[in-house]
């Protein structure tokens, strides 16, 4: 959700399949569009609710560091195929520029790029944890 900037995360949009796995659906607001054309309240780089690190036990928890340590896994993994999502995402900024997603035009580029890579450059597993809790707290 964060780096693509998937918008509109509430409830109603957030669907738990028999086995229990969790899937987000609506994905019509990312990248540059936004509910509420283009005003938005929300502050935090992507939603996490205190009801779900209540589920994970609070912060002091070992599921909540668990959690923590698999965001900063994730990205990490996200580093290292980022040149393969920037230009998936430029091929269709270039194709289907039309789309309410890229009403950012190339600036939505630029700005997935420093999601990708905060500073401009791929971060050292130590940074990446700290850069992901900062995301997190």
């Amino acid at each position: 959700c964060y780096i693509l900037q998937i918008k509109d995360r509430h409830n109603g949009n957030i669907m738990i399949d028999i086995e229990g796995h969790i899937s987000h659906i609506d994905f019509g607001f990312l990248l540059s569009n936004a509910p509420g054309k283009g005003f938005t309240m929300e502050s935090a780089p992507f939603k996490l609710t205190q009801e779900w690190i209540d589920v994970l036990g609070g912060e002091q928890s070992k599921k909540f560091d668990d959690f923590r340590k698999r965001m900063a896994k994730g990205f990490s993994a996200l580093q290292e195929n980022a040149e393969k999502i920037i230009i998936l995402v430029e091929m269709m900024l270039n194709g289907q520029s039309d789309l309410p997603c890229f009403i950012g035009g190339r600036n939505l580029i630029r700005e997935l790029k420093e999601r990708l890579f905060p500073g401009m450059r791929r971060l050292s597993p130590v940074e990446t944890q700290q850069h992901v809790d900062n995301l997190i707290y």
